[in-house]
């Protein structure tokens, strides 16, 4: 059998629910490959599945395969992604201090909460992103300089009025900062285009301030105008598990990693799931 078979062999048993010889198998895939992003593809459906008894094996053989400067950026991209940004960083601090490693090391260390030498990161890239931007407004959030949050968060939106990550930034900076009134006004004005983004963005901030019957009905209707919305997705995995359906949480967990292999909305999923369920 070939390395995709047996991929698709173990995604059959995860989504029938055969989960008790799932990390043996992908263990043996690993094993059997020297290919750093066939390892990390097992770690991430290891991780779908909420099991890391074999993690520790599986990062062992990432690190021993890596031969190039590119792969190991990616493979740091990937590690954080899956819930080791300190792993991630080791990685990174080998790579110099080009725009590409600083972004990733921001995001990081913004994963470990040290939120000022995110900012500090950040601020050291020499052609600003949007994205740049949403982490420079969340880390700001999190220190509670709300005030500057809210300021760059309105600079932002006025660039790109229509990013999705923009909004959902310019969204949680007004919570944040206590403003919930205009952060639900901005999400019900929005509403008004009837997007997948809209009812995703509404279904977030619906969440974040503890509606869960009105945010998994926004995330449902996103999902319905697009199945491979990650954020309607998220959302939608976490109501779920708020409400006790683990089962169908960790499949929402798992179509996101089909549609975004490693995306952190995985691991949020998860990490809930496991919270709900001790």
């Amino acid at each position: 059998m070939d390395t995709e078979a047996e991929f698709a062999a173990v995604r059959k048993d995860i989504s029938e629910g055969r989960l008790s010889e799932v990390p043996l198998k992908i263990r043996s895939i690993a094993e059997s490959s020297d290919e750093p992003f066939t390892i990390i593809k097992c770690m991430s459906l290891l991780k779908s599945v909420g099991d890391d008894s074999v993690m520790l094996d599986l990062m062992k053989m990432l690190t021993s395969s890596l031969k190039d400067d590119e792969t190991r950026l990616q493979s740091a991209i990937a590690l954080r992604s899956l819930g080791y940004p300190s792993n991630a960083l080791g990685f990174l601090k080998e790579l110099g201090d080009g725009d590409r490693v600083l972004r990733e090391s921001a995001r990081c260390l913004m994963d470990m909460e040290e939120y000022d030498a995110a900012l500090d990161r950040l601020r050291a890239i020499a052609e600003q992103t949007s994205e740049d931007g949403c982490m420079v407004v969340e880390s700001l959030s999190s220190l509670g300089e709300h005030s500057d949050a809210v300021r760059e968060a309105s600079s932002l939106l006025s660039k790109h009025p229509k990013d999705y990550d923009v909004r959902v930034r310019y969204a949680s900076a007004l919570i944040s900062a206590g403003r919930q009134k205009e952060a639900v006004k901005f999400v019900r004005d929005g509403l008004k285009d009837k997007s997948a983004d809209s009812n995703a963005l509404a279904g977030y901030v619906m969440w974040i301030i503890g509606n869960v019957k009105s945010a998994g009905a926004y995330s449902s209707r996103a999902v319905q105008i697009d199945n491979k919305h990650v954020g309607g997705m998220e959302v939608l995995g976490l109501c779920l598990a708020e409400k006790g359906e683990i089962d169908k949480a960790r499949i929402v967990a798992g179509a996101i990693n089909e549609v975004r292999p490693g995306d952190k909305a995985v691991l949020n999923i998860l990490s809930y799931c496991e919270l709900k369920s001790s």
